[in-house]
């Protein structure tokens, strides 16, 4: 969670646009230590605030706040009791119409530190619950409910994903196991009617230990969950064991059967000095679900496979697509060390959904490079982008690339590039280092890629101050056109280091 100065007023101000095709507004400096976005619910923007970091035995107390387009108004909760002792806040989303928190809770003192193992996927939550709130009134709506039990699940989750369809119809959650663990629970709301599918999916037949990636959800309910295969634990099965080879599981879940998940392996075998990076999946507006795997030689990007799924979730085309050679004259003078032969650390970012069933692949150029300042940390580089459009029928019509610089030893405001579309036409919102200035003077910029096709259009959309930083970290868009991202400010103020701003960004 983001820190923030806690002597803040609770307050709305408006700043001038810096560029005339976009109209912004800011809030105040929010008046909590914590904060989590929540997005958009009805056209107004929705935020957690948290009292102070906390421990299990005095965890923070929180509001929500509720702030109306513009920042011309708002409403705040009360400041809610914590959850009690022993909870572990988790994550938050909107699910059937209401605000639903999850934490998880252990009942002995000793088994305190399972909650709090930071290795991987070693954390285990024996009871997780649920309270739900109403985004109106901002009050609690009932008693917290258990949504998981070990002992009745007979497995424990290390941790939760949660995921919304496209159009905001369905919330997934994924319950993801403990390493050594050999089951998973998938819960799918229906947000118009409020019913909801729910199956724990036992995977001792397969004798192998998986890591769960990430989840998405399409319009109908359908999730996809990608999983591998554990690096650091025995495998039973030996077939899978074969050196320079990685076994990926696609799982489908038709909310509509109940049945036992559909399949899909993925078995990447590396050439020499060759490797791949995990899967990412996106649920379509059309229903469909489209993943894509980075494949490497060394750093050098060699090419992207994009397979693509039905709704019910058969294979129904697959790409491998390249970088263009044209471009490479063009990233010369973004490597530190020699000029641009190849497309190293080039990875994929996104895949964005666009109208019906086409969609968008985003790249983007990460580095890290040694700091001339040996006292300080390694520089972060997040330079130029390039971009793949796709049609319905998965043919590529356009591929484009973005040039942009960005070197930060502040890695924290070195976020990617994140995009959000308006019908097909694509708004990509980056950081960029300002002209000849110094690092922490950032311009935050926003490049529209139409429909229509033509050259990428880029506007400068703010100048960071001194104090402020555009955050990347994640984007908010609502169906008014309007996006939402924070503004941050390293400070040093006893145990604050952060200050945090809502910025909302409206493309004219």
């Amino acid at each position: 969670m983001r820190k923030i100065l806690t002597t803040t007023v609770y307050a709305f101000l408006t700043v001038v646009a810096f560029a005339a095709n976009y109209d912004i507004k800011t809030s105040s400096v929010m008046g909590h230590p914590g904060t989590e976005v929540l997005g958009d619910y009805k056209g107004s923007w929705y935020v957690l605030g948290f009292e102070s970091p906390g421990t299990l035995n005095r965890p923070p107390r929180y509001q929500i706040f509720k702030y109306t387009a513009g920042f011309k108004a708002g409403k705040m909760s009360v400041l809610y009791p914590s959850f009690g002792e022993k909870t572990l806040y988790l994550k938050a989303a909107f699910v059937n119409n209401k605000i639903s928190m999850f934490y998880a809770k252990c009942g002995k003192r000793e088994d305190v530190s399972i909650l709090l193992d930071k290795r991987d996927d070693r954390r285990q939550l024996p009871v997780i619950m649920r309270q739900d709130f109403d985004p109106n009134t901002l009050e609690p709506i009932g008693e917290a409910v258990v949504v998981f039990n070990e002992e009745d699940e007979y497995f424990a989750p290390n941790g939760i994903v949660i995921s919304e369809s496209p159009d905001r119809s369905k919330t997934a959650i994924l319950f993801k196991p403990y390493y050594k663990h050999q089951r998973f629970k998938v819960t799918v709301y229906d947000n118009n009617d409020g019913t909801y599918f729910t199956k724990n999916f036992d995977l001792k037949e397969k004798k192998e230990y998986l890591k769960f990636t990430n989840m998405k959800v399409n319009n109908a309910g359908n999730a996809m969950v990608v999983a591998r295969i554990r690096e650091d634990v025995i495998t039973l099965a030996q077939s899978t064991t074969v050196k320079g080879q990685t076994k990926y599981y696609l799982y489908g879940m038709n909310k509509g059967t109940g049945k036992e998940p559909k399949t899909t392996e993925l078995l990447l075998t590396a050439e020499k000095n060759g490797s791949y990076r995990d899967p990412i999946v996106a649920a379509l507006n059309s229903g469909e679900m489209v993943v894509t795997y980075d494949n490497l030689t060394g750093e050098v990007l060699r090419s992207v496979t994009v397979m693509k799924y039905n709704d019910e979730l058969n294979a129904t085309g697959k790409q491998e697509i390249q970088p263009d050679s044209k471009f490479i004259p063009q990233i010369s003078a973004y490597h530190s060390f020699k000029k641009g032969k190849e497309f190293s650390h080039l990875e994929t970012q996104e895949i964005l959904p666009l109208a019906g069933g086409a969609f968008m692949l985003i790249t983007e150029y990460h580095d890290t490079i040694p700091n001339a300042d040996k006292t300080q940390p390694t520089k972060t580089e997040r330079n130029y982008i390039l971009t793949y459009r796709f049609d319905e029928s998965m043919a590529m019509k356009d591929e484009q690339l973005i040039p942009k610089k960005q070197v930060s030893a502040t890695v924290d405001y070195a976020f990617s590039v994140k995009a959000y579309a308006k019908g097909n036409d694509v708004y990509l919102f980056y950081n960029a280092d300002w002209e000849a200035d110094e690092e922490h003077n950032m311009n935050l910029q926003c490049t529209r890629l139409g429909a229509e096709g033509g050259e990428p259009e880029t506007k400068k959309v703010l100048n960071t101050s001194g104090d402020f930083f555009t955050s990347m970290e994640s984007i908010f868009p609502n169906s008014d056109g309007r996006v939402l991202v924070t503004v941050e400010k390293a400070v040093d103020y006893e145990d604050v280091s952060r200050e945090v701003k809502l910025l909302e960004i409206t493309p004219k």
